[in-house]
């Protein structure tokens, strides 16, 4: 046991602890956890100290070695010092796990990454041409038809009483073998040998199903509970409430109409094989498995890897369910509606560049646009109604109204919030802005009183605090930011801003 390294391991302890217990995601604890033994494997390595007073020095060394690993190429063989290449997100999402941990317990004023050659990767995405755009809507049908496949394939009677192998037919040209005989463990006794996988493997294409139809992010889907859900038409879907709400309950979900008497098929088959479990979409795990475990589709991926069939993740099917709204309807209105976006934030974030949408958009620009209307928009997140009027409760030092900055806003009468997830995304975002300009503050507090960046920070907490308790889904709304902002996957409207301060420019 190396003595010497105990302060700093209590440390990042104490601070990945703190954050945990502060309402951040176990995920994102795992990953510091991750990024912390890369970080000391390489002092090991390089037998380099890892102590509070040798980590900056030490890190600084580490995050050289992250950089070189970027410019090697893809294709080249690990070289006599055992380096293999790196993506430069990935570079990033190291150095900045841990940098942010140090950041906290050395009291930092200005962040360690800064320090570095390592600088977040553009964000900006390349346009698609025809023929990739049509091949990446190929791929996610393909896919949808296999995740049928699996589901039309274990009915109950093939799951728990077909003679193995079971085979499912899909529509490929192949079919799909499965001739498990592991005994069941001591939670499984309820299986015949073997069926839990069939059990997961349907499980998984089901969940990839509906986050395909919902739009739904994998943790907010995985974690639903079984309710007595009441179905309300709506437009060509339904809205999908609690039975016992009626027309004043909140909206769980939405699913085009179509996949109504599929979900419904699901329903009563999970609960013939959980019966006593609460979640949608329950796992058979292994006993010293957590039940927060992040989805990962592994069955279906490898379902998938063995019969040649496109896998499309979570993330790149919400993604293809948006740009497919976009495309049949023309109306990036009612699709930023469905998708719960604003019609910025779904043409700048989830809409693919591509020939045919620029065509519809430039068309739709130039026969609306018109120079004489007024600007409705703010300078920060949300809307304008008015010229700048000083809000009442205005503290002091605060910034006063006057359209030239997005902090000003957060005390003007004209202003209004947007009762959309894109705008809450925003304000987290706008509020990490601000978290990283006070972080560069040398004094904590001015002679006026809080300096005006903290006032902001307070300003939107307040306000992500109503949308929080104000109903499930807008606290769903505030959980989804908050993930993003602990992924660094900042609004559009402020990744600029962030990069160049968090870089120092």
């Amino acid at each position: 046991m190396l003595l010497e390294r105990l302060p700093l391991v209590s440390a990042f302890h104490v601070e990945i602890n703190a954050a945990l217990v502060g309402g951040g995601s176990r995920e994102t604890g795992e990953s510091a956890v991750h990024a912390l033994r890369k970080l000391f494997a390489f002092a090991d390595q390089q037998s380099l100290p890892l102590t509070l007073d040798s980590i900056t020095s030490t890190y600084i060394a580490w995050t050289d070695s992250l950089h070189h690993r970027t410019t090697i190429r893809s294709s080249a063989q690990p070289n006599s010092s055992g380096l293999v290449p790196l993506g430069r997100a990935s570079a990033f999402q190291y150095a900045s796990a841990c940098g942010t941990l140090i950041d906290r317990f050395l009291e930092r004023h200005s962040t360690i990454i800064q320090l570095t050659r390592l600088r977040r990767p553009n964000p900006r995405k390349s346009p698609f041409g025809v023929q990739a755009d049509k091949q990446n809507l190929e791929y996610t049908f393909t896919f949808g038809r296999a995740l049928q496949d699996i589901c039309d394939g274990l009915p109950l009677s093939v799951t728990l009483e077909a003679p193995l192998p079971v085979r499912i037919q899909m529509h490929v040209g192949t079919e799909f073998l499965w001739g498990g005989t592991r005994v069941p463990r001591n939670n499984e006794k309820s299986l015949p040998d073997g069926r839990d996988y069939l059990v997961n493997l349907r499980v998984e294409a089901e969940l990839f199903m509906f986050i395909g139809q919902t739009g739904m992010n994998v943790t907010q889907a995985a974690g639903l509970e079984l309710r007595h859900f009441f179905y309300v038409s709506h437009l060509d879907s339904y809205q999908v409430k609690e039975h016992k709400s009626r027309r004043q309950g909140t909206v769980l979900f939405e699913i085009f109409k179509e996949y109504k008497p599929h979900f419904e098929r699901y329903l009563e088959w999970r609960r013939k094989i959980f019966p006593n479990s609460n979640k949608i979409f329950p796992f058979i795990r292994k006993s010293d498995t957590r039940e927060d475990t992040r989805f990962q589709g592994h069955r279906v991926r490898g379902l998938c890897n063995s019969l040649d069939i496109p896998f499309v993740p979570a993330r790149e099917l919400r993604n293809t369910r948006v740009n497919w709204l976009l495309r049949q309807s023309a109306n990036p209105e009612l699709t930023a509606d469905m998708a719960q976006h604003t019609e910025e934030t779904l043409l700048a974030v989830y809409n693919r560049p591509s020939l045919q949408t620029a065509m519809v958009e430039v068309t739709r620009f130039w026969g609306k646009a018109d120079p004489h209307l007024s600007r409705t928009e703010s300078v920060a997140p949300g809307g304008c109604t008015g010229v700048p009027l000083v809000a009442p409760d205005l503290p002091p030092g605060a910034p006063k109204p006057d359209c030239g900055r997005a902090a000003g806003c957060l005390w003007c009468e004209s202003h209004r919030d947007v009762d959309s997830q894109g705008h809450v995304w925003a304000l987290a975002s706008f509020k990490y802005l601000k978290a990283v300009e006070l972080s560069k503050i040398t004094r904590t507090v001015s002679d006026a009183g809080l300096p005006p960046a903290k006032l902001v920070i307070d300003r939107i907490d307040a306000k992500m605090a109503w949308y929080a308790q104000s109903n499930v889904l807008r606290a769903g709304w505030v959980t989804e930011a908050e993930a993003r902002i602990d992924e660094e996957d900042f609004h559009p409207d402020f990744m600029n801003e962030i990069t160049a301060a968090e870089s120092g420019v």
